[in-house]
């Protein structure tokens, strides 16, 4: 339900008008890993108007004051066949092109209401085949890493060439100096970096240093710190930007951390487990990636909001 309603104030020499709205919105709480959100149906009708998701997804996400979540994820029609359109709207009201494990807990949310264990999903990020594999796990194709310069320029202020990899390379950034980084896209970027000891690692230095650095990435970035625990596992954290904080888990990272391990032979085995804060998941990898993780649903809802 939507209520509408307008405030006139009067200054000396003009009148303005202030016009919000009062939503009722329905919604389910999904977490993947704790990586947790609000998922809103919208395949049935438009619920939170497109001029206000922005700001909705900046109220509701706020813990301690409202409902609390790491995104708000509206399913909404997709434009070719697919059985919906996930669109991520971040807790500082942008929307990003992908979430890895918001994927996993969309799938879950139409595969209850549709009865279905194969689902196609649209993203911003391309089309997404997401497969139920067991009692609230599901698979999901994550599709190819990228990481040549062409495909990352948008996001990067770097001196490379469009054929450059962005792999194991040296860049200097204020507060922690000249380390290797590996820069790529699974669906959003991120920035990788081996340490010996994440635990021991200070988060917050590093989004300082990286995932806040406007001047090397305009548009922030996220952030992975790995350490390889053996042949066929790591230990990942997140900081995520549009989040601007450190999440329980992150679907994309975990990705994105497994692949270039992979790649650059700190793995060997092709199912990687990633540990992360909230739990594990399962990264194949291949000519393209896959993802295995839980989405589990919390509860229902319904928020009265002003926007």
């Amino acid at each position: 339900m939507l209520y509408c309603s307008a405030v006139y104030l009067y200054p000396l020499d003009s009148i303005i008008l202030l016009i919000f709205m009062i939503l009722d919105v329905d919604f389910v709480k999904y977490h993947g890993c704790g990586n947790d959100f609000i998922v809103v149906d919208e395949l049935d009708g438009e619920v939170v108007p497109e001029a206000f998701k922005s700001v909705f997804s900046m109220k509701v996400c706020r813990r301690r004051f409202s409902v609390g979540a790491d995104d708000v994820l509206f399913i909404v029609p997709s434009t070719c066949g697919a059985h919906g359109f996930m669109r991520v709207l971040e807790p500082d009201g942008t929307e990003a092109e992908m979430c890895g494990n918001g994927l996993r807990c969309v799938a879950a949310y139409l595969s209850e209401k549709f009865g279905l264990d194969k689902l196609l999903i649209e993203t911003r990020a391309g089309l997404k085949f997401v497969e139920k594999v067991g009692d609230g796990w599901f698979k999901a194709d994550m599709g190819v890493l990228k990481y040549k310069f062409r495909d990352l320029k948008r996001y990067v202020k770097l001196d490379f060439n469009d054929e450059d990899e962005l792999i194991a390379r040296r860049i200097s950034f204020p507060l922690i100096g000249d380390i290797e980084v590996s820069i790529v896209d699974t669906g959003v970027p991120h920035v990788v970096v081996f340490l010996e000891d994440v635990d021991g690692a200070d988060i917050s230095l590093y989004a300082e240093a990286i995932s806040k650095n406007k001047r090397i990435f305009p548009e922030g970035i996220c952030v992975n710190l790995v350490e390889v625990l053996d042949d066929h596992s790591l230990k990942v954290r997140t900081y995520e930007s549009g989040v601007w904080d450190e999440t329980y888990a992150c679907g994309t990272g975990s990705t994105a951390s497994a692949a270039i391990a992979h790649k650059l032979g700190l793995v060997k085995s092709e199912i990687v487990d990633v540990h992360v804060r909230g739990g594990l998941l399962k990264i194949i990898v291949g000519d393209r990636l896959q993802m295995i993780g839980p989405a589990e649903k919390v509860f229902t809802g319904r928020i009265r909001i002003e926007v």
